[in-house]
């Protein structure tokens, strides 16, 4: 559970903390996501590191950063600490999370160098943060207001001559504007005879409601053939629903290659978009996963932000996948690589996330379930063939009323994924889940949609009595 910490989230306001987090290969700094997190406990964060510094998070910095930080005293913590604090909502012991410098003890030529490969934040040059612009900027001004003074009566202009800018008198100008309004004529006239745009299309259609955008299409194609100018029919706009098909051929998705696998995703649930972002930076150094919205059938894991149960908390149960907490990915980054999962588990959270340890007597891996928790992902682990659970196997056909929720589409593929039958209609199954309104019979038990998702939290069949629909 997270705790909201003191009062307005400052129980870090006496901590002045200097941030160095790197990946292990010294190419991606992390730096900035954790120095927002300390801001929102209070923490004041140096830019730079000087004396008034009381703690430096530190993850593969600089040598000199770590020497500084030894000579003044101030408390040197790992990421890991940082994390702890916002989970307790207080400070921790700084001693329990102390950070590690793997090029302590390495001669110079064989520590590893920093370079971040990540691209920098794109400010736009203008007179106010440039020095060198401001002065070019105040000597073109100078220069019109010696021209404008020099000058004879008249409203003088400005235009561009040989890359500068200077003052003219108006009669070039009124010479320019009569070319201009020639050449607007000219073109006019030429107009007349040419294929109307797709705005005069669309007035075309206004006026005439019965006649769709691609008959007037067709229409403003045979007017210009019969006007003796050759040109080509156009294209309806793809925002008109009754040519989308003409325009937009349907893409295949990619299929993998022979003998290649595909790869495993990732899916973020409940998560803040500051651990997001710092997560898709971890998964891109350290490689291994992509990322998908929704649990689908190449997921493996799933990274739960608050221990809120959500349809893809519930679909990765039913999918056998790891349920993980942040901490894992935290871990992972501490250590330059992707560690156990099974110390991560949320398996209080969600009792079917299994959990498995070693017995010292045997020697051997004893797959132990606790309170009838399930082990779909050890199943699935040890399936050769395409994974589907078991929970309903056992349960009649189930109608899926169509104003349940969460969604019919949603809860029929967590039965289907647990094993269960689900049945088009209502008089064919013996459960019907959700509100319905029609004809009731003595046979068929009629069940709230929270037994379909406690059954697979739980992995259990629960009792049918609890979950009674009652309208």
């Amino acid at each position: 559970m997270e705790a909201s910490g003191g009062a307005g989230g400052s129980f870090l306001k006496d901590i002045v903390a200097y941030v160095e987090v790197w990946s292990s290969n010294g190419t991606e700094n992390y730096s900035k996501t954790f120095t927002k997190q300390l801001e929102n406990m209070g923490a004041k964060v140096s830019k730079t590191f000087n004396k008034q510094v009381t703690h430096v998070i530190f993850k593969d910095g600089y040598q000199s950063t770590w020497d500084k930080a030894q000579k003044i005293g101030a408390k040197l913590v790992s990421v890991l600490w940082v994390e702890k604090c916002r989970m307790m909502g207080a400070r921790v012991d700084e001693s329990l999370f102390p950070a590690v410098n793997s090029n302590e003890h390495l001669p110079s030529p064989m520590r590893k160098k920093h370079k971040c490969m990540q691209p920098k934040d794109f400010i736009p040059k203008t007179p106010e943060n440039n020095k060198r612009l401001q002065k070019k900027f105040d000597k073109m001004a100078e220069e019109l207001q010696r021209q404008k003074t020099t000058l004879d009566d008249g409203v003088p202009v400005l235009q561009f001559e040989s890359r500068s800018l200077v003052y003219s008198s108006t009669t070039p100008v009124r010479s320019h504007q009569s070319m201009m309004e020639k050449r607007l004529k000219e073109m006019k006239e030429k107009r007349e005879h040419l294929s109307p745009t797709s705005s005069q299309m669309f007035e075309q259609a206004q006026q005439n409601p019965n006649t769709s955008l691609c008959e007037a299409s067709l229409n403003v194609s045979r007017e210009s053939l019969s006007s003796g100018v050759k040109s080509e029919p156009l294209r309806p706009e793809t925002s008109d629903s009754s040519c989308s098909d003409l325009v937009r051929p349907h893409k295949k998705p990619k299929k993998c290659g022979k003998g290649q696998k595909p790869m495993r995703t990732l899916v973020m649930t409940s998560m803040p978009s500051e651990k997001q972002t710092l997560i898709i930076q971890v998964v891109n150094t350290l490689k291994g996963f992509s990322f998908t919205p929704e649990v689908c059938e190449s997921t493996t894991h799933v990274l739960v932000g608050k221990s809120v149960r959500t349809l893809n908390v519930l679909m990765g149960i039913a999918r056998g996948c790891w349920i993980l907490s942040y901490e894992w990915v935290l871990w992972s980054l501490e250590l330059g690589h992707w560690i156990s999962e099974e110390p991560f588990e949320l398996s209080q959270s969600f009792p079917a996330a299994p959990t498995c340890w070693t017995s010292a007597e045997s020697h051997t891996y004893t797959l132990h379930l606790k309170t009838s928790r399930q082990v779909c992902r050890l199943e699935r682990q040890l399936s050769t063939q395409r994974y589907q659970g078991a929970l309903f196997a056992n349960q009649p056909k189930m109608f899926i009323a169509p104003a349940s929720s969460p969604p019919r589409a949603k809860l029929c593929e967590l039965v289907l994924l647990c094993g269960g039958q689900v049945s088009p209609t209502p008089q064919l199954a013996s459960l019907i889940i959700g509100p319905y309104h029609g004809k009731k019979e003595a046979r068929i038990q009629y069940l709230s949609e929270k037994w379909v998702l406690d059954s697979i939290t739980q992995h259990k069949v629960c009792d049918f009595t609890d979950y009674q629909w009652l309208q």
